[in-house]
């Protein structure tokens, strides 16, 4: 069962993963149940499990608002949940859909996992939220979950903290890439860690998809286009994004700059523009959030790739781009050495002038750029659904196993033959995680050269069947 705090209408990096997973998980012949804060615009799916929302304010998110409602209302949903009777919860966010999936599996003393999408101190940070109101959000979660929490202390402080309540009791911590331990010290024992990179299915458009693209906003056949994919937000690194476009429209008037995401701060993107200098707005296309087919149909028609951002923890976007053979330009060093593209896009200076020149770079040596972008598609075909899928798999099979003894943790960079891991049916209470996580690949030991995030998720499963053969050893014996 998943919980997650964002699901569609809103579109992001989360609901993404999280799609990709259950469709991978419901085609392997799972039964797989997703808890999500409702909205009036959702359409039914199978398996969705919609709780009362409110509107947060903040980047059209809305949050199951059960942790606010009277005890025997919050019992209830609990109860109601606790009857699809999962074998795991696998936490995707940390909001209150999260929390939720936190009680419920204490509840029930089934596996919790939690995957680590979302760099919490650096969207803290970006939106500039005071500590005040962390620590009275704190104090409701520590409440919920009927447990002391440490409440003193600054923004930092008060996130690590929430972080120990939500993933101290998980059986296993997911992150997308390394870039995420660079960032923030999570709480959790290296033993407990997995690295599983999200996988991306290619969604290919023509060449007259492309064309349509650019006719309809009004861009020309030859005009240089510079895409990027995401919210049009302050926390995706679009201040730097602008006036570095300012920078190659000086060298290419003919340049096109082309955001497709959701705008949530139209004042501030406005301020943005007509701080660049003039004609660098009537050069800046704003899309707004499409669905997939649309922006398959704008990496078909862009040139660049263009992703300024230092708080994305994956950056899927990053592969849409590169399965489209897009080459890319970064300003995260951690995303550009452990993301999922193995180094094959340019690194530039969080600076205009750099983050421009390399930009302008691309769109002008074309031959440079079809290399780079070849070899950025070749790495991400790599990660696919399937694989990330049978990865999960193999954590939740871990996570279930009642071995006590250590695991030899496999090579992290050897190749094993794929093959599905099932998840082991919830029997007696499993035991405390620790060595019996071993076959899980600690993300600390991934090798610091690139390339290598596949592997990790290939070992994994490998060493997941190894689990899944001791343990029906354990409950059926030799013969």
């Amino acid at each position: 069962m998943h919980f997650t705090d964002t699901y569609l209408p809103r579109r992001d990096g989360v609901v993404t993963s999280l799609r990709t997973l259950r469709a991978a998980q419901a085609a392997a012949g799972h039964d797989v149940h997703c808890v999500v804060p409702a909205h009036k615009d959702q359409q039914d799916e199978p398996g969705l499990l919609r709780v009362p929302a409110l509107a947060c304010g903040v980047a059209d998110l809305r949050l199951a608002r059960w942790a606010l409602c009277a005890r025997s209302t919050r019992e209830q949903l609990v109860a109601d949940l606790a009857a699809y009777r999962p074998d795991v919860v696998h936490v995707h966010t940390p909001g209150p859909a999260g929390l939720l999936g936190v009680l419920l599996a204490a509840r029930l003393g089934v596996p919790l996992v939690q995957t680590y999408h979302t760099d919490l101190h650096a969207y803290a940070e970006a939106y500039r939220v005071p500590g005040w109101a962390l620590r009275l959000l704190l104090r409701l979660y520590a409440g919920r979950l009927g447990v002391p929490a440490a409440l003193r202390g600054d923004r930092a402080a008060v996130l690590s903290e929430g972080n120990r309540l939500l993933l101290g009791d998980a059986r296993a911590v997911v992150v997308p890439t390394r870039a995420v331990l660079d960032r923030v010290a999570l709480p959790v024992p290296a033993q407990r860690m997995a690295l599983i990179p999200t996988g991306v299915a290619e969604r290919p458009a023509s060449r007259a998809e492309a064309g349509a693209f650019r006719a309809g906003h009004g861009i020309g056949p030859k005009d240089p286009v510079v895409l990027f994919v995401g919210r049009v937000n302050r926390e995706k690194g679009v201040d730097l994004l602008v006036p570095a476009f300012a920078r190659v429209l000086a060298a290419t008037p003919r340049a096109r700059l082309v955001l497709v995401g959701a705008v949530y701060e139209r004042r501030w993107l406005a301020r943005l523009l007509r701080a660049a200098g003039p004609g660098v707005a009537d050069r800046v296309v704003l899309t707004g959030q499409q669905p997939p087919h649309v922006v398959a149909a704008a990496y078909a028609a862009a040139d660049v790739f263009a992703f300024p951002s230092r708080t994305d923890t994956q950056a899927l976007v990053l592969q849409e781009a590169a399965l489209a053979g897009l080459p890319a330009v970064l300003a995260d060093p951690s995303l550009h050495r452990y993301g999922t593209l193995d180094g094959n896009a340019v690194l530039a200076e969080p600076d205009p002038a750099a983050f421009g020149d390399a930009v302008l770079k691309l769109l002008t040596d074309r031959r440079a750029a079809r290399r780079l972008g070849a070899a950025a598609r070749a790495c991400a075909a790599g990660h696919t659904p399937q694989r990330y899928a049978e990865a999960m798999c193999a954590v939740y099979t871990a996570a279930h196993a009642p071995v006590r003894t250590a695991v030899a943790t496999p090579d992290p960079v050897a190749h094993a033959a794929l093959a599905p891991a099932p998840v082991i049916p919830a029997g007696p209470a499993p035991a405390p995680l620790g060595p019996a996580l071993g076959p899980l690949v600690p993300a600390a030991l991934v090798p610091d050269a690139p390339g290598r995030a596949v592997h990790v998720a290939d070992a994994l499963v490998a060493a997941a069947q190894g689990v899944d053969d001791r343990v029906r050893l354990a409950a059926h014996g030799a013969g």
